[in-house]
């Protein structure tokens, strides 16, 4: 077989490599994003079951956070003929696979249901993290050049962007009303799991057999990122420890709009799919904005102008959302008018919402010079871990508070008559048309103070916890742009010092 060069290597691993991630985050978007809507449309609960449902869901995400640095001690520790990496991901991807399509395919109910999910959650976090870790830590591996590693990089994200989008604009019409596949939300996430499962198992088959490593590429030993040594270094850097907070909060305030999203649009407008892909759509094309406009607002504004900015756009779209939500179909308005000012809505609290991540996220870069200032250490690979550390903590406490919510304003008499009417149509015991307008019936005659304590729960906490995350910045995150130029040349000088030849 011919022997590739390092550019013939670099151009199939250009493609190779990055655009499989489409498969896989079409299968991640589905389970992260998808899997609640998924039991509550297709399984009529208890509201002790769904109590236990989102008590596990919280367990494991928790256990998601803590499970990555044991995972990749383990990829660290493995020696087989292809390599650490390639055995993990394609094994990760088999079995997740496999999960998927049971978990979105089985027929069973109740109490059994719940001890299934359970089972099945575990194992697709155990799977995932198998694949992910391996395929993330896969990319150093690559090329050795900076220039070509951070290509690879961003092509890399460009795909698996690209794969999210696919998921979240495709699955709400092809699961949910008119459009779902096979005239039921069961049938249409079993065919939508299956299809994405063999996606995800071609993509990483692509991987495994055309990705090509250097294996000059990563002599250097990579760091082991334990949870003793993360803590040590956020305990020991105070503006580490404030930006963690940030985004801790940030991360359970800025998804439950879209988290609570769903059913609030099938509760304003109908069982149709077609209006969440619309609201998410709006959501990320602010996020798109901010990162078009973000350098041009970087070069006009301080970081605290711009979190300052940020914070009072996402407030006035939370206030409108609450104010027009109650007064427009108070006063009657049409149906079509509603719809425009809450995709309206959604663009102004994305817009600020994505601003406010992006200051996020530089704030704490700049913790890794404050880190080399203050304990002559960078630790850029511990503090950059910390990113999606706290973005799954993040996602557990916001699995409890969607959990309480609905227990608390009711929202399983809802959709327990959704699932029901959905086990019927997929038994074919009623037709599609009989199903559609019994759910418009039903969502007709909801109380309205369902809806209507829905909005606060999508209004006050994010507010409440943005606003903190605010406040934080304001209160205690002290590197502006002054104090890190001030930083840096402090840092220079004693690089200059130690550089010095003994006299």
């Amino acid at each position: 077989m011919k022997q590739l060069n390092e550019e013939e290597r670099f151009r199939r691993n250009k493609w190779t490599y990055t655009v499989p991630g489409i498969g896989r985050d079409m299968a991640y978007t589905l389970y992260a994003n998808f899997l609640l809507t998924y039991v509550l449309f297709t399984r009529s609960l208890t509201p002790k079951q769904f109590g236990a449902i989102g008590t596990i869901l919280v367990i494991a995400r928790i256990w998601d956070a803590i499970n990555d640095p044991v995972m990749g001690g383990i990829i660290e520790n493995t020696r087989t003929r292809v390599g650490k990496f390639k055995p993990w991901i394609i094994i990760g991807a088999v079995l997740n696979a496999i999960v998927l399509i049971i978990m979105f395919s089985n027929g069973v109910d109740g109490w059994n249901f719940v001890v299934l999910f359970a089972v099945l959650y575990l194992f697709w976090d155990i799977t995932w993290t198998m694949n992910d870790i391996g395929y993330w830590s896969m990319l150093p591996s690559l090329t050795s050049e900076p220039k070509k590693r951070d290509k690879l990089t961003s092509y890399a994200n460009l795909f698996a962007m690209i794969g999210a989008i696919l998921s979240m604009g495709l699955i709400p019409i092809l699961t949910n009303g008119s459009g779902a596949i096979g005239g039921s939300s069961i049938s249409g996430f079993r065919a939508v799991a299956v299809f994405i499962a063999a996606a995800l198992t071609v993509s990483q088959v692509v991987v495994y057999f055309f990705v090509k490593e250097n294996k000059t590429a990563h002599l250097e030993k990579e760091e082991h990122i334990g949870l003793k040594k993360m803590a040590g270094v956020i305990f020991k850097n105070d503006q580490l420890l404030w930006v963690a907070l940030v985004m801790l909060l940030y991360n359970v305030g800025s998804a439950l709009l879209t988290a609570f999203g769903v059913n609030y649009m099938y509760l304003s407008f109908g069982y149709n799919g077609t209006y969440v892909t619309m609201f998410v759509a709006l959501y990320a094309l602010a996020s798109v904005a901010i990162n078009i406009l973000y350098p041009r607002l970087a070069a006009k504004m301080s970081r605290q102008k711009m979190s300052t900015l940020a914070m009072i756009t996402t407030a006035t779209g939370y206030v409108m959302f609450m104010v027009f939500g109650t007064l427009l179909p108070a006063v009657g308005a049409p149906a079509n008018v509603q719809l425009a000012v809450i995709l309206l809505e959604a663009f102004v609290i994305g817009f600020g919402q994505s601003l406010m991540y992006m200051v996020i996220t530089i704030y704490l870069t700049n913790t890794i010079e404050y880190n080399e200032y203050k304990t002559h250490s960078r630790d850029e690979a511990i503090i950059f871990s910390l990113r999606p550390f706290m973005a799954k903590m993040g996602s557990a406490l916001q699995q409890a508070i969607i959990t309480v919510a609905y227990l608390a304003i009711g929202m399983l008499s809802i959709t327990n008559g959704i699932s029901d009417l959905e086990k019927q149509a997929n038994l074919k015991e009623i037709t599609e048309a009989e199903k559609m307008r019994q759910i418009k019936d039903l969502l007709v005659s909801a109380p309205p103070s369902i809806t209507f304590w829905l909005r606060v729960s999508m209004v006050v906490a994010p507010i409440i916890l943005i606003g903190a995350a605010f406040l934080v910045i304001r209160k205690k995150v002290k590197i502006d742009e002054e104090y890190y130029k001030n930083m840096l040349a402090e840092i220079e000088a004693r690089k200059g010092v130690a550089a010095k030849p003994e006299q």
